[in-house]
Protein backbone atom coordinates (compact mmCIF):
# COMPACT_ATOMS: atom_id res chain seq x y z
CA UNK A 1 0.00 0.00 0.00
CA UNK A 2 1.42 3.34 -1.04
CA UNK A 3 1.67 6.20 1.50
CA UNK A 4 0.06 9.58 0.90
CA UNK A 5 2.46 12.47 0.24
CA UNK A 6 1.22 15.73 1.79
CA UNK A 7 1.87 19.12 0.46
CA UNK A 8 2.87 21.60 3.21
CA UNK A 9 -0.20 23.77 2.81
CA UNK A 10 -2.46 20.71 2.85
CA UNK A 11 -0.82 19.46 6.06
CA UNK A 12 -1.22 22.82 7.82
CA UNK A 13 -4.86 23.05 6.79
CA UNK A 14 -5.54 19.52 7.99
CA UNK A 15 -3.83 20.19 11.34
CA UNK A 16 -5.72 23.45 11.77
CA UNK A 17 -8.98 21.64 11.04
CA UNK A 18 -8.22 19.05 13.70
CA UNK A 19 -7.14 21.73 16.19
CA UNK A 20 -10.23 23.83 15.62
CA UNK A 21 -12.42 20.79 16.19
CA UNK A 22 -10.70 19.65 19.32
CA UNK A 23 -9.18 22.84 20.81
CA UNK A 24 -11.58 25.69 20.10
CA UNK A 25 -12.75 27.96 22.93
CA UNK A 26 -10.26 26.60 25.44
CA UNK A 27 -8.89 28.45 28.51
CA UNK A 28 -5.20 28.37 29.27
CA UNK A 29 -3.57 29.85 32.39
CA UNK A 30 0.03 30.92 32.68
CA UNK A 31 2.47 33.79 33.10
CA UNK A 32 2.83 36.42 30.40
CA UNK A 33 6.31 37.07 28.93
CA UNK A 34 7.83 38.67 25.82
CA UNK A 35 4.98 41.17 25.36
CA UNK A 36 5.04 43.26 22.17
CA UNK A 37 2.52 45.26 20.20
CA UNK A 38 2.50 45.85 16.44
CA UNK A 39 1.74 49.08 14.63
CA UNK A 40 -1.76 47.79 13.93
CA UNK A 41 -2.41 47.15 17.58
CA UNK A 42 -1.97 43.37 17.51
CA UNK A 43 -0.69 41.99 20.81
CA UNK A 44 1.97 39.25 20.79
CA UNK A 45 3.18 37.44 23.92
CA UNK A 46 4.21 34.06 25.30
CA UNK A 47 2.22 32.15 27.92
CA UNK A 48 4.35 29.83 30.05
CA UNK A 49 4.43 27.76 33.20
CA UNK A 50 7.19 25.76 34.88
CA UNK A 51 7.40 23.15 32.11
CA UNK A 52 6.29 24.63 28.79
CA UNK A 53 5.43 27.75 26.78
CA UNK A 54 3.06 28.61 23.94
CA UNK A 55 3.06 31.59 21.59
CA UNK A 56 -0.07 33.75 21.71
CA UNK A 57 -1.57 36.45 19.53
CA UNK A 58 -4.46 38.78 20.25
CA UNK A 59 -5.66 40.69 17.23
CA UNK A 60 -5.97 44.47 17.46
CA UNK A 61 -9.78 44.46 17.43
CA UNK A 62 -9.72 42.45 20.66
CA UNK A 63 -6.60 43.92 22.24
CA UNK A 64 -7.99 47.47 21.95
CA UNK A 65 -10.86 46.54 24.29
CA UNK A 66 -8.62 45.55 27.18
CA UNK A 67 -8.97 47.83 30.20
CA UNK A 68 -5.59 46.88 31.68
CA UNK A 69 -2.05 46.82 30.36
CA UNK A 70 -0.64 43.39 29.48
CA UNK A 71 2.88 43.30 30.91
CA UNK A 72 5.57 40.72 31.66
CA UNK A 73 5.03 38.67 34.82
CA UNK A 74 1.23 39.04 34.81
CA UNK A 75 -0.67 35.83 35.64
CA UNK A 76 -3.66 35.50 33.32
CA UNK A 77 -6.26 33.14 31.94
CA UNK A 78 -6.44 33.25 28.13
CA UNK A 79 -9.56 32.17 26.27
CA UNK A 80 -9.03 31.26 22.61
CA UNK A 81 -8.32 28.60 19.98
CA UNK A 82 -5.23 26.68 18.92
CA UNK A 83 -3.94 27.07 15.38
CA UNK A 84 -0.78 26.80 13.34
CA UNK A 85 0.68 29.93 11.74
CA UNK A 86 1.01 28.79 8.08
CA UNK A 87 3.93 30.99 7.03
CA UNK A 88 6.17 29.65 9.79
CA UNK A 89 4.41 26.43 10.71
CA UNK A 90 4.42 27.48 14.33
CA UNK A 91 1.90 26.38 16.93
CA UNK A 92 0.06 29.36 18.57
CA UNK A 93 -2.96 30.31 20.63
CA UNK A 94 -5.27 32.95 19.14
CA UNK A 95 -6.61 34.75 22.23
CA UNK A 96 -10.15 36.13 22.24
CA UNK A 97 -10.33 37.19 25.91
CA UNK A 98 -7.76 37.77 28.64
CA UNK A 99 -8.47 37.89 32.35
CA UNK A 100 -5.92 38.51 35.11
CA UNK A 101 -5.79 35.87 37.81
CA UNK A 102 -6.68 36.76 41.40
CA UNK A 103 -8.05 40.21 40.48
CA UNK A 104 -10.59 41.53 38.02
CA UNK A 105 -9.48 43.15 34.79
CA UNK A 106 -11.03 46.51 35.70
CA UNK A 107 -9.52 46.48 39.17
CA UNK A 108 -6.12 45.68 37.69
CA UNK A 109 -6.49 48.50 35.15
CA UNK A 110 -7.49 50.85 37.98
CA UNK A 111 -4.42 49.96 40.05
CA UNK A 112 -2.08 50.24 37.06
CA UNK A 113 -3.33 53.70 36.03
CA UNK A 114 -3.38 54.91 39.62
CA UNK A 115 0.26 53.86 40.12
CA UNK A 116 1.37 55.50 36.87
CA UNK A 117 -0.40 58.83 37.46
CA UNK A 118 0.76 58.96 41.07
CA UNK A 119 4.34 58.55 39.86
CA UNK A 120 3.78 61.61 37.62
CA UNK A 121 2.63 63.67 40.63
CA UNK A 122 -0.99 64.17 39.53
CA UNK A 123 -2.27 63.23 42.99
CA UNK A 124 0.12 65.44 44.98
CA UNK A 125 -1.44 67.83 47.51
CA UNK A 126 0.96 70.54 46.37
CA UNK A 127 -0.87 70.88 43.04
CA UNK A 128 -4.35 70.98 44.59
CA UNK A 129 -5.95 74.41 44.19
CA UNK A 130 -8.18 76.08 46.83
CA UNK A 131 -11.82 76.67 45.98
CA UNK A 132 -12.97 80.27 45.43
CA UNK A 133 -14.43 81.90 48.53
CA UNK A 134 -17.45 83.41 46.73
CA UNK A 135 -18.11 81.48 43.50
CA UNK A 136 -20.57 83.21 41.20
CA UNK A 137 -20.64 80.70 38.31
CA UNK A 138 -20.45 76.93 38.76
CA UNK A 139 -19.81 74.56 35.87
CA UNK A 140 -21.32 71.05 35.96
CA UNK A 141 -20.20 68.08 33.83
CA UNK A 142 -22.68 65.20 34.09
CA UNK A 143 -25.53 63.52 32.25
CA UNK A 144 -28.31 65.90 31.24
CA UNK A 145 -30.94 63.29 32.15
CA UNK A 146 -29.49 61.89 35.38
CA UNK A 147 -30.78 62.43 38.89
CA UNK A 148 -27.36 63.79 39.90
CA UNK A 149 -27.92 67.00 37.92
CA UNK A 150 -31.28 67.66 39.59
CA UNK A 151 -29.79 67.10 43.05
CA UNK A 152 -26.93 69.52 42.41
CA UNK A 153 -29.15 72.23 40.92
CA UNK A 154 -31.51 71.98 43.91
CA UNK A 155 -28.62 72.79 46.25
CA UNK A 156 -27.29 75.63 44.11
CA UNK A 157 -30.73 77.28 43.84
CA UNK A 158 -30.55 78.15 47.54
CA UNK A 159 -28.38 81.04 46.36
CA UNK A 160 -30.17 82.82 43.48
CA UNK A 161 -27.07 84.84 42.55
CA UNK A 162 -25.11 81.63 41.80
CA UNK A 163 -25.32 80.71 38.13
CA UNK A 164 -24.98 77.09 36.99
CA UNK A 165 -23.45 76.34 33.57
CA UNK A 166 -24.09 72.73 32.49
CA UNK A 167 -21.93 70.90 29.94
CA UNK A 168 -23.80 67.61 29.37
CA UNK A 169 -21.87 64.43 28.65
CA UNK A 170 -22.46 60.71 28.74
CA UNK A 171 -21.18 59.23 31.98
CA UNK A 172 -21.34 55.53 31.10
CA UNK A 173 -20.48 53.31 28.17
CA UNK A 174 -18.07 53.49 25.24
CA UNK A 175 -16.92 57.02 24.44
CA UNK A 176 -18.16 58.45 27.75
CA UNK A 177 -14.65 59.25 28.98
CA UNK A 178 -13.88 61.24 25.84
CA UNK A 179 -17.12 63.25 26.18
CA UNK A 180 -16.40 64.02 29.85
CA UNK A 181 -12.85 65.17 29.01
CA UNK A 182 -14.12 67.37 26.17
CA UNK A 183 -16.79 68.96 28.40
CA UNK A 184 -14.16 69.72 31.06
CA UNK A 185 -11.90 71.36 28.49
CA UNK A 186 -14.82 73.41 27.14
CA UNK A 187 -15.89 74.73 30.53
CA UNK A 188 -12.38 75.37 31.79
CA UNK A 189 -11.35 77.29 28.71
CA UNK A 190 -14.56 79.32 28.40
CA UNK A 191 -13.78 81.75 31.22
CA UNK A 192 -17.45 81.53 32.25
CA UNK A 193 -17.06 79.54 35.48
CA UNK A 194 -15.18 79.85 38.79
CA UNK A 195 -15.28 76.15 39.72
CA UNK A 196 -16.34 72.88 37.99
CA UNK A 197 -18.20 69.87 39.41
CA UNK A 198 -17.77 66.58 37.54
CA UNK A 199 -19.68 63.50 38.62
CA UNK A 200 -22.61 61.11 38.46
CA UNK A 201 -24.73 58.92 40.72
CA UNK A 202 -23.82 55.50 42.07
CA UNK A 203 -23.31 52.27 40.14
CA UNK A 204 -21.04 49.29 39.67
CA UNK A 205 -17.36 49.49 38.85
CA UNK A 206 -18.24 49.03 35.20
CA UNK A 207 -20.83 51.84 35.39
CA UNK A 208 -18.32 54.25 36.94
CA UNK A 209 -15.47 53.20 34.70
CA UNK A 210 -15.50 56.35 32.54
CA UNK A 211 -14.18 58.27 35.58
CA UNK A 212 -11.25 55.82 35.81
CA UNK A 213 -10.06 56.56 32.29
CA UNK A 214 -6.77 58.37 31.73
CA UNK A 215 -8.39 60.93 29.42
CA UNK A 216 -10.65 62.18 32.23
CA UNK A 217 -7.77 62.33 34.72
CA UNK A 218 -5.67 64.38 32.28
CA UNK A 219 -8.57 66.76 31.58
CA UNK A 220 -9.13 67.36 35.31
CA UNK A 221 -5.43 68.05 35.86
CA UNK A 222 -5.33 70.46 32.91
CA UNK A 223 -8.49 72.37 33.84
CA UNK A 224 -7.57 76.04 34.61
CA UNK A 225 -10.18 76.33 37.41
CA UNK A 226 -10.57 74.13 40.51
CA UNK A 227 -12.44 70.85 39.98
CA UNK A 228 -14.65 68.98 42.49
CA UNK A 229 -15.20 65.27 41.84
CA UNK A 230 -18.49 63.77 43.04
CA UNK A 231 -18.80 60.25 41.63
CA UNK A 232 -20.95 57.44 43.00
CA UNK A 233 -21.48 56.94 46.72
CA UNK A 234 -19.36 57.25 49.85
CA UNK A 235 -17.56 53.93 49.29
CA UNK A 236 -16.74 54.56 45.63
CA UNK A 237 -13.30 55.87 44.71
CA UNK A 238 -12.25 56.68 41.16
CA UNK A 239 -9.14 58.04 39.46
CA UNK A 240 -11.08 61.31 39.04
CA UNK A 241 -11.37 61.56 42.84
CA UNK A 242 -7.60 61.33 43.27
CA UNK A 243 -6.88 63.87 40.51
CA UNK A 244 -9.54 66.46 41.41
CA UNK A 245 -8.73 69.39 43.69
CA UNK A 246 -11.53 68.33 46.10
CA UNK A 247 -13.25 64.94 46.40
CA UNK A 248 -16.93 64.75 47.38
CA UNK A 249 -18.66 61.51 48.38
CA UNK A 250 -21.70 62.23 46.19
CA UNK A 251 -22.77 64.80 43.58
CA UNK A 252 -25.05 66.44 46.14
CA UNK A 253 -22.16 66.82 48.56
CA UNK A 254 -20.10 68.36 45.77
CA UNK A 255 -22.73 71.11 45.38
CA UNK A 256 -22.87 71.51 49.17
CA UNK A 257 -19.11 72.06 49.22
CA UNK A 258 -19.47 74.85 46.67
CA UNK A 259 -22.15 76.69 48.63
CA UNK A 260 -20.71 75.89 52.08
CA UNK A 261 -18.46 78.94 52.00
CA UNK A 262 -21.35 81.06 50.78
CA UNK A 263 -23.54 79.84 53.61
CA UNK A 264 -20.74 80.53 56.08
CA UNK A 265 -20.40 84.03 54.66
CA UNK A 266 -24.17 84.57 54.97
CA UNK A 267 -24.10 83.38 58.58
CA UNK A 268 -21.22 85.72 59.37
CA UNK A 269 -23.04 88.63 57.71
CA UNK A 270 -26.24 87.85 59.63
CA UNK A 271 -24.33 87.71 62.90
CA UNK A 272 -22.54 90.98 62.08
CA UNK A 273 -25.90 92.58 61.23
CA UNK A 274 -27.37 91.46 64.56
CA UNK A 275 -24.36 92.80 66.48
CA UNK A 276 -24.56 96.09 64.60
CA UNK A 277 -28.29 96.37 65.39
CA UNK A 278 -27.64 95.75 69.06
CA UNK A 279 -24.85 98.34 69.10
CA UNK A 280 -27.01 100.94 67.35
CA UNK A 281 -29.88 100.31 69.74
CA UNK A 282 -27.56 100.68 72.74
CA UNK A 283 -26.11 103.94 71.39
CA UNK A 284 -29.63 105.20 70.71
CA UNK A 285 -30.69 104.51 74.31
CA UNK A 286 -27.57 106.28 75.59
CA UNK A 287 -28.25 109.30 73.38
CA UNK A 288 -31.86 109.46 74.57
CA UNK A 289 -30.72 109.31 78.20
CA UNK A 290 -28.21 112.12 77.65
CA UNK A 291 -30.83 114.23 75.87
CA UNK A 292 -33.26 113.68 78.75
CA UNK A 293 -30.57 114.80 81.19
CA UNK A 294 -29.92 117.96 79.22
CA UNK A 295 -33.58 119.05 79.11
CA UNK A 296 -34.07 122.29 81.02
CA UNK A 297 -30.34 122.94 81.44
CA UNK A 298 -28.83 126.30 80.55
CA UNK A 299 -26.57 124.65 77.98
CA UNK A 300 -29.49 123.20 76.08
CA UNK A 301 -31.40 126.48 76.35
CA UNK A 302 -28.54 128.30 74.66
CA UNK A 303 -28.54 125.95 71.68
CA UNK A 304 -30.94 128.09 69.55
CA UNK A 305 -28.88 131.20 70.37
CA UNK A 306 -25.70 129.43 69.32
CA UNK A 307 -27.37 128.33 66.11
CA UNK A 308 -28.38 131.94 65.34
CA UNK A 309 -24.85 133.16 66.14
CA UNK A 310 -23.35 130.54 63.84
CA UNK A 311 -25.81 131.51 61.09
CA UNK A 312 -24.82 135.19 61.45
CA UNK A 313 -21.13 134.29 61.22
CA UNK A 314 -21.81 132.22 58.15
CA UNK A 315 -23.68 135.13 56.56
CA UNK A 316 -20.78 137.51 57.27
CA UNK A 317 -18.36 135.02 55.82
CA UNK A 318 -20.47 134.81 52.68
CA UNK A 319 -20.42 138.63 52.37
CA UNK A 320 -16.69 138.70 53.03
CA UNK A 321 -15.98 136.49 50.07
CA UNK A 322 -16.59 139.12 47.33
CA UNK A 323 -14.63 141.73 49.32
CA UNK A 324 -11.63 139.43 49.57
CA UNK A 325 -11.84 138.65 45.86
CA UNK A 326 -11.95 142.38 45.00
CA UNK A 327 -8.96 143.10 47.26
CA UNK A 328 -7.09 140.26 45.62
CA UNK A 329 -7.87 141.60 42.16
CA UNK A 330 -6.68 145.10 43.23
CA UNK A 331 -3.43 143.68 44.58
CA UNK A 332 -2.88 141.80 41.35
CA UNK A 333 -3.40 144.99 39.34
CA UNK A 334 -0.94 146.95 41.52
CA UNK A 335 1.63 144.17 41.19
CA UNK A 336 1.24 144.15 37.42
CA UNK A 337 1.65 147.96 37.31
CA UNK A 338 4.78 147.81 39.45
CA UNK A 339 6.22 145.09 37.25
CA UNK A 340 5.55 147.16 34.14
CA UNK A 341 7.15 150.26 35.73
CA UNK A 342 10.18 148.25 36.71
CA UNK A 343 10.57 147.02 33.17
CA UNK A 344 10.64 150.64 31.96
CA UNK A 345 13.67 151.58 34.15
CA UNK A 346 16.73 152.01 31.82
CA UNK A 347 19.21 149.22 32.14
CA UNK A 348 22.15 151.71 32.34
CA UNK A 349 20.84 153.13 35.61
CA UNK A 350 20.91 149.74 37.20
CA UNK A 351 24.31 149.05 35.60
CA UNK A 352 25.80 152.41 36.89
CA UNK A 353 24.64 151.75 40.42
CA UNK A 354 26.18 148.31 40.31
CA UNK A 355 29.44 149.73 38.94
CA UNK A 356 29.62 152.37 41.71
CA UNK A 357 29.01 149.68 44.31
CA UNK A 358 31.82 147.56 42.85
CA UNK A 359 34.21 150.55 42.73
CA UNK A 360 33.42 151.32 46.35
CA UNK A 361 34.07 147.74 47.38
CA UNK A 362 37.32 147.70 45.34
CA UNK A 363 38.54 150.90 47.07
CA UNK A 364 37.79 149.42 50.49
CA UNK A 365 39.64 146.23 49.56
CA UNK A 366 42.67 148.18 48.22
CA UNK A 367 42.92 150.27 51.38
CA UNK A 368 42.73 147.18 53.57
CA UNK A 369 45.45 145.45 51.57
CA UNK A 370 47.69 148.59 51.76
CA UNK A 371 47.35 148.72 55.55
CA UNK A 372 48.26 145.04 55.81
CA UNK A 373 51.33 145.56 53.56
CA UNK A 374 52.50 148.57 55.65
CA UNK A 375 52.33 146.50 58.81
CA UNK A 376 54.40 143.76 57.19
CA UNK A 377 56.97 146.32 55.88
CA UNK A 378 57.33 147.79 59.41
CA UNK A 379 57.97 144.33 60.84
CA UNK A 380 60.59 143.58 58.17
CA UNK A 381 62.40 146.94 58.75
CA UNK A 382 62.54 146.30 62.50
CA UNK A 383 63.98 142.84 61.87
CA UNK A 384 66.59 144.29 59.50
CA UNK A 385 67.65 146.82 62.11
CA UNK A 386 68.03 144.11 64.71
CA UNK A 387 70.14 142.01 62.36
CA UNK A 388 72.27 145.06 61.49
CA UNK A 389 73.21 145.61 65.13
CA UNK A 390 74.31 141.99 65.38
CA UNK A 391 76.22 141.91 62.07
CA UNK A 392 80.08 141.90 62.13
CA UNK A 393 79.94 144.53 59.39
CA UNK A 394 78.72 147.05 61.90
CA UNK A 395 81.84 146.42 64.02
CA UNK A 396 84.07 146.93 60.97
CA UNK A 397 82.44 150.36 60.38
CA UNK A 398 83.79 151.41 63.79
CA UNK A 399 87.45 150.86 62.60
CA UNK A 400 88.04 147.28 63.55
CA UNK A 401 89.25 144.54 61.15
CA UNK A 402 89.19 140.74 60.92
CA UNK A 403 92.30 138.75 59.99
CA UNK A 404 92.33 135.09 58.95
CA UNK A 405 94.84 132.74 57.41
CA UNK A 406 94.09 132.31 53.72
CA UNK A 407 92.09 129.19 53.15
CA UNK A 408 90.61 129.20 56.67
CA UNK A 409 87.26 130.64 57.75
CA UNK A 410 88.05 131.05 61.44
CA UNK A 411 89.36 134.52 62.38
CA UNK A 412 92.78 134.69 64.10
CA UNK A 413 92.54 135.03 67.86
CA UNK A 414 96.02 133.76 68.75
CA UNK A 415 99.27 134.88 66.92
CA UNK A 416 100.84 131.52 67.74
CA UNK A 417 98.77 130.03 64.96
CA UNK A 418 100.69 132.06 62.36
CA UNK A 419 103.88 130.69 60.84
CA UNK A 420 106.46 132.58 58.86
CA UNK A 421 105.41 132.85 55.20
CA UNK A 422 101.68 132.35 55.95
CA UNK A 423 99.36 134.37 53.71
CA UNK A 424 96.95 136.51 55.68
CA UNK A 425 93.69 138.19 54.63
CA UNK A 426 92.50 141.18 56.60
CA UNK A 427 88.85 142.25 56.13
CA UNK A 428 88.11 145.97 56.58
CA UNK A 429 84.84 147.88 56.46
CA UNK A 430 85.51 148.61 52.80
CA UNK A 431 87.66 145.96 51.09
CA UNK A 432 90.37 143.50 52.15
CA UNK A 433 94.21 143.54 52.59
CA UNK A 434 96.51 140.68 51.77
CA UNK A 435 99.84 140.21 53.61
CA UNK A 436 102.58 137.65 54.35
CA UNK A 437 103.90 136.89 57.85
CA UNK A 438 107.69 137.51 58.01
CA UNK A 439 108.16 135.45 61.17
CA UNK A 440 106.27 133.11 63.43
CA UNK A 441 103.55 134.64 65.45
CA UNK A 442 105.00 133.23 68.66
CA UNK A 443 107.93 135.82 68.55
CA UNK A 444 107.20 138.99 70.47
CA UNK A 445 106.74 141.89 68.13
CA UNK A 446 108.41 145.24 68.47
CA UNK A 447 106.84 147.75 70.78
CA UNK A 448 104.72 150.12 68.84
CA UNK A 449 105.24 153.84 68.96
CA UNK A 450 103.38 155.41 71.80
CA UNK A 451 100.13 156.95 70.75
CA UNK A 452 99.60 154.63 67.82
CA UNK A 453 98.37 151.58 69.77
CA UNK A 454 95.01 150.17 68.73
CA UNK A 455 93.13 147.65 70.95
CA UNK A 456 92.46 144.14 69.57
CA UNK A 457 89.04 143.16 68.37
CA UNK A 458 88.99 140.27 70.82
CA UNK A 459 88.97 140.68 74.58
CA UNK A 460 91.61 138.00 75.42
CA UNK A 461 94.39 139.42 73.11
CA UNK A 462 96.98 142.07 73.93
CA UNK A 463 97.18 145.17 71.74
CA UNK A 464 99.64 144.79 68.90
Amino acid sequence: MSRRVWRVGELIREVNSLLEQGFSGISVEGEVTNVSRSGRGHLYFTLKDETAAVDCVMWGSRAGRLKFEVEDGLAVVALGSLTVYPQRGRFQLVVEELQPQGIGALQLAFEQLKTRLAAEGLFEDARKRPLPALPQRVGIVTSATGAALSDMLKVLRRFPHVRAVVAPARVQGDGAAEEIAAALARLGGSGLVDVVIVGRGGGSLEDLWAFNEEAVARAIAACPVPVISGVGHQVDFTIADFTADVRAATPTQAAEIVVAQLEGMVRRLDEASRRLGRDLERHLHLAKARLTGLEGSSGLARVPQRIRLAAARLERAERLGPLVRRALETSKMRLAAAEAALRRVPARIAAGAQRRLLESRLGQLTGAMGRILERFRGRIAASERGLGHLSPRAVLERGYSITAVEGEDTPLRDPSRVRAGARLITTLARGILRSVAVRDGAARPRTATKGTEQPTLFDDEEPS
